[in-house]
């Protein structure tokens, strides 16, 4: 069910999961509306005990909503710009290795153009799943060991080849960052505790007197809407790689546009 969420477009997921949202709290207040008029005997003060209740639980609520979504769009912003960082380094890299002799540096970029390509089309759609990516090791660990071979000759080419080395020392701590951030997300009982608030908030809303049942419904179904857009919109961020609000690879294509396929 939760990879269908994130495999899916938004433009069936959405409708699907805040109409279901809106739906199931508008079924929650007519399953509850023939006990709260048998309940209430007193009205003003059914409404004063109930009003502080419903304030009260809403400021918590609404903190706890806007605390999450902060939560996790900062953890959605933290993988985006350790993806477009890596991709300026691995840039600088390739850019780097130019200054090299020939012998040296053709293979280095030889073995950058296979590590782009390898994280376009293989590691991003690992990320995607959630899967923490493994397919560009080998291109990684090949321009290692092409640079552990290097032996520069003192004056430029020792200065060119100390470059290359700290671009690929940043480089690398760039790379764990964006594999690491596959694996950011809330956790399940975070989410249990918003579930839990978002019932809550529908019973609550269902405990108000209102006479008119279509003006009953409507208060319920418009409050709920923006709640379920909120729960939605956290949910589709939870993951920065997926769903139909991710972080996508267009740094990697854009480097490997301009810098690499373009020289």
């Amino acid at each position: 069910m939760v990879e269908w969420f994130y495999s899916t477009s938004i433009w069936i997921t959405l409708p699907i999961f805040v109409g279901g949202f809106v739906v199931v709290s508008c079924l929650v207040v007519l399953a509850l509306r023939p006990f709260v008029h048998r309940l209430v005997t007193d009205h003003k003060e059914w409404d004063r005990a109930l009003a502080h209740v419903i304030g009260t639980f809403g400021i918590f609520f609404g903190i706890l909503l806007a605390l999450v979504a902060l939560s996790v769009y900062e953890n959605f912003a933290y993988a985006r710009d350790t993806a477009v960082e890596e991709a300026g380094r691995v840039g600088t890299m390739y850019r780097a290795t130019t200054l090299l002799d020939e012998q040296d540096g053709e293979p280095l970029r030889t073995a950058i153009d296979e590590y782009m390509h390898a994280v376009i089309e293989l590691d991003w759609p690992d990320q995607r799943r959630g899967v923490l990516p493994a397919s560009s090791d080998a291109q990684v660990d090949e321009i290692d060991e092409l640079l552990s071979d290097i032996e520069a000759e003192p004056g430029h080419e020792q200065a060119a080849f100390q470059q290359v080395l700290a671009t690929f020392d940043v480089f690398i701590e760039s790379r764990r960052a964006r594999i690491d951030a596959t694996a950011l997300e809330l956790p399940i009982l975070l989410w249990l505790v918003i579930w839990v608030g978002a019932a809550v908030n529908v019973v609550l809303l269902a405990f108000l007197d209102v006479r008119n049942p279509r003006l009953h419904l409507l208060m319920v179904g418009l409050l709920s809407l923006y709640i379920g857009l909120v729960i939605f919109v956290t949910a589709d961020l939870d993951r920065p790689y997926a769903g139909s609000i991710a972080v996508g690879p267009e740094a990697f294509e854009r480097v490997l546009e301009q810098v690499i396929e373009g020289e």
